[in-house]
């Protein structure tokens, strides 16, 4: 399971350099959620106040590459379990606007991605993830914006399935 978390937090790390040549500013957020599993087994979990961490890497005027993690460790009792999430979305901003980058901090946007989600808890699981959604930026301050978003996936691997997201968060602009 360590050898997971270090090839997401890589996989994390390694699009920084994106970033760093685009006119764009990056985008640092946080979510909170509720995921509904859908069909069998389906379990329903609620994250609040953060459900992740997010790092949008501007690609181009209207797109951005956005890796995501969200990890959760409860101990009691000489138990300890361990869930993880790990998304790389693509993040594609609708719409128009006159100002340069500002297609990154307002407006609706769609975001198709794949991951990786699993818990340990004396034994490992872990599945896959193809989903897509749609959602709404909107600009609070300056460099703070507010960000809602729904969207549905396929779990495939050891539990194979659906589920629905409704996520709420924040994002701060690095300028």
């Amino acid at each position: 399971m360590k050898k997971r978390i270090w090839i997401t937090l890589f996989a994390v790390a390694l699009p920084a350099g994106v970033g760093a040549q685009s006119p764009n500013p990056l985008e640092l957020g946080v979510d909170g959620g509720v995921t509904i599993g859908l069909g069998d087994n389906s379990v329903t979990k609620i994250d609040l106040p953060v459900q992740s961490f997010r790092v949008g890497f501007p690609l181009g005027r209207r797109t951005s590459l956005e890796p995501k993690l969200g990890i959760s460790i409860v101990t009691g009792g000489g138990d300890t379990f361990t869930s993880y999430r790990g998304e790389l979305g693509l993040l594609y901003h609708l719409g128009s606007s006159r100002y340069p980058g500002a297609y990154h901090r307002a407006g609706m946007y769609v975001r198709p991605f794949v991951g990786i989600s699993g818990f340990s808890n004396g034994f490992d699981s872990s599945t896959g993830l193809i989903g897509g959604g749609v959602g709404i930026k909107m600009p609070i301050v300056s460099r703070l914006s507010s960000r809602f978003e729904a969207n549905l996936a396929g779990r495939f691997g050891d539990d194979d399935g659906a589920e629905l997201g409704l996520l709420a968060g924040l994002s701060f602009f690095t300028r």
